[in-house]
């Protein structure tokens, strides 16, 4: 059974065609698919992979609300569900924060609620869940859960701990740049999260600032054009405001023990990642190459298109993008591997993920085809080896 410890409880999709998203998860990032729901306006699947849950939501009213979400903003995060011991403290901080409190849903108890809802940055909510209440089961409150039921197993091979995603790492969000400080501030009162770092990134014609905040076991990246050196809206961070129509999580990162192998793994289950110029490897610093572990892995990291890189504390961190798998290319995956005492982000990872976005959005411009999309059918399709 899950510790149910302060942090993301699971991320919700919502998407527009759920049995493809549902085997893309699990038969190319080998998540286990746990039960189905079936309520109101939607059906939804649980899935988890060891820490992280993700839950894959799809409209079956036409004219409910989340296929209005959907409407709006296409294949998207629209939940990002957070673990408290203190829910009422912390929807008081929230209603203080600016965040708008949604009406409580679920039970409630003695203690107080058992879930409620607040919103979040754009198009995404937070459902807030009691870690003290005694309705916490195997299975997220707030869906009527039928039994469970695996359709998609994953793979004996990789069943092993290292290979499959461990929780989630971070969320990248992407705003106006009007919006960054403000969003920031909110966040920051609503859910006690510190200011971890911050940063300005130029990669092509996109000029970034970004925050990252964290709180234990969430991690927020905020990014925003920066309208001082990027006037014009160009750039990738601008495209997905444009696609997706507001304010919104542009990719959910994927903790990993062995990334190296997990890349692997995860191309044979047609799982696509954006390519990483040669030259990448070839102006990484000393600083790094001489490093044993890393020394030992370049062939394999070079093979792979796995970054490398340190955060301040001087911990490794390597990272790789997935191409998106969703119809028009806006929402896409991370995953990484950090190695202690790394807790944060290396310039020269974001940097060169940047670059990579901004490379394959060029090639799909020329092609006429939406950035970074992956079919679902083509990525979850089985190997044939």
């Amino acid at each position: 059974m899950p510790a149910y410890t302060p942090g993301i409880a699971y991320v919700e999709l919502v998407v527009a065609d759920d049995r493809l998203v549902v085997e893309y998860f699990t038969r190319g990032l080998f998540f286990d698919q746990i039960a189905l729901a079936r309520s109101g306006d939607r059906r939804s699947t649980l899935l988890r992979s060891n820490a992280a849950e993700v839950i894959i939501s799809a409209p079956t009213d036409p004219d409910g609300p989340l296929a209005d979400h959907l409407a709006r903003h296409g294949d998207s995060v629209a939940d990002i569900a957070l673990y408290h011991d203190d829910l009422p403290a912390l929807l008081a901080d929230s209603h203080a924060a600016g965040l708008s409190v949604l009406a409580p849903v679920g039970s409630r108890t003695p203690h107080g609620p058992v879930t409620a809802r607040v919103s979040g940055a754009g198009s995404a909510h937070h459902t807030l869940i009691s870690t003290t209440s005694h309705l916490l089961g195997r299975l997220p409150p707030g869906f009527a859960w039928e039994s469970e039921q695996v359709t998609f197993p994953v793979p004996a091979e990789s069943r092993a701990a290292s290979v499959r995603p461990q929780s989630v790492d971070h969320v990248a969000w992407c705003l106006p740049a009007e919006d960054l400080e403000a969003v920031t501030a909110r966040y920051r009162q609503a859910f006690g999260m510190d200011m971890l770092s911050s940063d300005q990134i130029t990669a092509g014609p996109t000029v970034t600032n970004s925050y990252v905040l964290s709180a234990p076991g969430l991690v927020f990246v905020l990014v925003a054009p920066d309208r001082r050196r990027q006037p014009e809206s160009s750039g990738q961070i601008d495209a997905f405001l444009k696609a997706h129509g507001s304010a919104g999580v542009q990719h959910v990162a994927f903790a990993t023990n062995d990334l190296v192998t997990a890349v692997r793994m995860h191309a044979r289950g047609r799982v696509e990642f954006l390519p990483v110029p040669d030259a990448y490897y070839d102006r990484l610093p000393t600083s790094l190459t001489d490093r044993p572990q890393v020394r030992a892995r370049m062939d394999d990291l070079r093979a792979g298109g796995v970054l490398v890189d340190h955060d301040d504390s001087g911990g490794l961190l390597y990272q790789i993008f997935t191409r998106s798998p969703h119809e028009g290319g806006v929402l896409f995956y991370e995953l990484i591997q950090r190695e202690a005492p790394s807790t944060g982000f290396g310039r020269r990872n974001v940097r060169a993920l940047f670059e990579a976005r901004e490379a394959q959005a060029r090639v799909a411009g020329a092609q006429g085809s939406p950035p970074s999309s992956a079919s679902p059918r083509s990525a979850a399709s089985p190997t044939d080896d």
